[in-house]
């Protein structure tokens, strides 16, 4: 069970997400939720940061919703968004997943000072659960063949009880 948090503020078109703590699959249901809306909007989107300095653990899903956040502003927008990260294991682990190709990532000295507000949390369906880990892991397949030749077979598994749900 995740012990942490996800936080968002939002000015003049800079959104900014705060992870802190423990985060994993269970608490990206909003995050993934917000981030579909922020991809619906056409204008008022200038950039984007991504701060994990108070982050102790992050799971692939969460690395692949961001992944996602990263390659829709650049594509969509031709906004390079921005990583900040305290922690070197942190820090390794979004390089490994290929966050790097989408982001800025900066190492910091010290934890930022920004007004946010903590996500709310969403009770998660099976249903919801299983889309979101699933489009983060495709996400995380297409950054890079590592990623790809590591996840392919959870995606497959999670495609084949996606279909088993239509049924």
């Amino acid at each position: 069970m995740s012990t942490g948090h996800v936080e968002y503020a939002s000015l003049n078109g800079t959104h900014f997400f705060k992870i802190i703590g423990e985060v994993r699959a269970q608490s990206c249901i909003s995050l993934d939720k917000l981030l579909g809306k922020i991809e619906k909007q056409s204008t008022n989107i200038v950039s984007a940061v991504v701060d994990l300095t108070q982050t102790t653990f992050i799971d692939s899903t969460v690395l692949g919703i961001l992944a996602k956040l990263g390659l829709k502003l650049k594509q969509m927008h031709n906004i390079q968004s921005v990583m900040l990260s305290t922690n070197p294991d942190i820090t390794t682990l979004a390089n490994s997943m290929g966050l790097g190709q989408v982001f800025a990532i900066l190492t910091c000295s010290e934890e930022t000072k920004v007004c946010t507000k903590a996500l709310p949390d969403e009770d998660a369906n099976q249903k919801s659960m299983l889309t979101t880990v699933l489009d983060a892991h495709k996400t995380l397949c297409k950054l890079n063949q590592s990623n790809h030749n590591i996840f392919e077979p959870l995606v497959k598994q999670l495609e084949k009880e996606k279909e088993q749900e239509k049924v």
